[in-house]
């Protein structure tokens, strides 16, 4: 039987975080114990015991590269931030599950600080299954949130991945009631809450899904089914920014019939993304290039180990995968690797075998870095090829360029020579109209002080008048009381003769001239 069949196995697997110059490798000791070794570069320092025994564990990096540790013991779940620090007292735990059995843990970290993990809790008295999700915020956990759950037993695995733009995908395998299948789910994590369950697969045979996402934000997903007596790798993708409008491709077997199981996964290697798949100790390895996927060469195993781990890719999106690698010894933690690249020359001993082994991926290794020097330089001859003509093309846009900007600077130079006229007229016709308005003022004023003596002398001679109107009245009140006295004289009697000489009399005193 296959090591990846036996039970307990994924709660065996190691985890392995890379960093930037840093590792930390996570791994089942005695006694329950989990063992941790620290490595800068190639050189790796001896692993020490943390302080709390675990049933489960899982561990990630952050955003700051820190890692994570998150174990169940018995039903206590206990979170370790940076265990490297020589962490020697056993922290409160932040959960407690007494009455299910937690299991199969996995985590993932986001660019915001966020950590995602998740597990399947079984109710064996009840037979039944929850799959929960807990959120871990940059202070504290929050209550974990059903994703699913049915009727069941623990036969139910998982896969998690999370993007760049800290979305959380989900991939997982139920199977209640003798009904299996596998299905896919997406963490919105703004509004906190998962979308409906999308089928993926409805054969019963359905077994170890695993998921990647890649530089471009496309899906790929893996499994493995049993078709009768014989067993095929099933694949399925959905692409490009646009993949919620574009759907997933038909589901694609994507290798020939095997007699046992295998075990399908998701790696990377140099960046790109690799399709893997173990049977026994052979891992048959395809490469993910443009939109379809190579076939790279095959790796063999004396005795293999599967790692859960951690990382980063170039752009700096957070990466969770598998790799395989050679162990002799796992349960010390001393993986014969070039993870751990010490070399122990007691156990060669002139072991022929051995160095064939050995030579032979030293030869598989050499034909991959071959076929990736051929792609190298095709991809220079393409790039140099589009640069000369990127360089043609600018060398005629940049004449075009100039022969517009001499004609901007004679359209430029016309403009402003109009506007230079504009503003001499202007300055004319500003000029002209300030005298105009200068002689106008001064007719004005000659004319008001034409007008203010033609006034004054209107005055005079209405006072002239006036007087001369003054005068006469007088003279008129004057000739009626001399009216009135010759009246009077004229009553009293007198004489014919004194009678003319009165009349005359009074002629001479109202018309003395004449």
């Amino acid at each position: 039987m296959s090591f990846y069949l036996q039970d307990g196995f994924f709660s065996g697997v190691p985890s392995l975080l890379l960093s930037a110059g840093k590792q930390y490798l996570f791994s089942p000791g005695e006694g329950g114990r989990l063992l941790l070794r620290e490595g800068t570069g190639s050189v790796w320092q001896e692993p020490r015991t943390l302080p709390v025994s675990q049933n489960e564990f899982a561990a990630v990096l952050d955003k700051d590269h820190l890692p994570h540790l998150v174990l169940n013991a018995q039903g206590d779940f206990y979170h370790l931030k940076d265990p490297g620090r020589g962490m020697k007292e056993t922290p409160a735990p932040f959960y407690r599950e007494k009455n299910k059995q937690c299991l199969r843990f996995l985590m993932a970290a986001g660019r915001q600080g966020d950590l995602h993990l998740i597990y399947l809790a079984v109710d064996n008295t009840a037979k039944r299954w929850w799959l929960l999700h807990h959120r871990y915020t940059g202070c504290t956990w929050e209550e974990p949130q059903v994703v699913d759950f049915g009727p069941g037993g623990r036969d139910n695995h998982s896969a998690l991945a999370i993007d760049d733009r800290d979305c959380l995908h989900l991939l997982y395998r139920i199977n209640s009631a003798g009904q299996a299948g596998l299905y896919y789910r997406q963490f919105d994590t703004e509004k906190a809450i998962w979308s409906k369950a999308d089928p993926i697969s409805t054969s019963p045979g359905t077994a170890f899904p695993s998921l990647a996402t890649d530089r471009d934000r496309n899906l790929h997903l893996l499994w493995s089914t049993a078709i009768g007596e014989e067993y095929y790798i099933h694949y399925r993708f959905r692409g490009g920014p646009g993949w919620k409008s574009r759907g997933w491709t038909p589901e694609t077997a994507i290798s020939p019939a095997m007699a046992e199981p295998p075990f399908p996964f998701f790696s990377y290697h140099s960046g790109e993304l690799i399709a893997a798949w173990l049977i026994d100790s052979t891992q048959y390895r395809y490469r993910f290039s443009g939109d379809q996927w190579d076939r790279i060469a095959e790796q063999r195993y004396e005795k293999t180990q599967l790692l859960r781990c951690s990382s980063f890719s170039l752009e700096g999106a957070p990466l969770n995968y598998w790799l395989a690698v050679e162990s002799s010894k796992p349960e010390e933690g001393n993986l014969q690797t070039a993870l751990l690249p010490a070399v122990d020359y007691d156990d060669l001993e002139g072991d022929f075998s051995k160095l064939h082994r050995y030579s032979g991926r030293i030869i598989g290794r050499i034909e991959e870095l071959s076929t990736d020097k051929e792609q190298l330089e095709a991809e220079v001859r393409s790039k140099r090829r589009e640069m000369l003509l990127f360089s043609r093309q600018s060398d005629q846009q940049m004449r075009l360029l100039r022969e517009s900007l001499k004609g901007k600077e004679t359209e430029l130079q016309k403009m402003q020579q109009d506007l230079a006229q504009i503003i001499d007229n202007l300055k004319k016709k500003i000029e002209q109209g300030r005298q105009t308005r200068e002689a106008e003022r001064k007719r004005f004023q000659s004319a008001q002080q034409e007008h203010n003596l033609r006034f004054r002398r209107l005055e005079n001679t209405l006072q002239e008048k006036e007087k001369t109107i003054a005068r006469l009245e007088a003279r008129e009140r004057e000739q009626l009381a001399l009216i009135e006295q010759f009246h009077q004289k004229n009553r009293a009697p007198s004489g014919t003769g004194t009678g003319k000489s009165g009349f005359k009399k009074l002629w001479e005193l109202l018309f003395p001239h004449r």
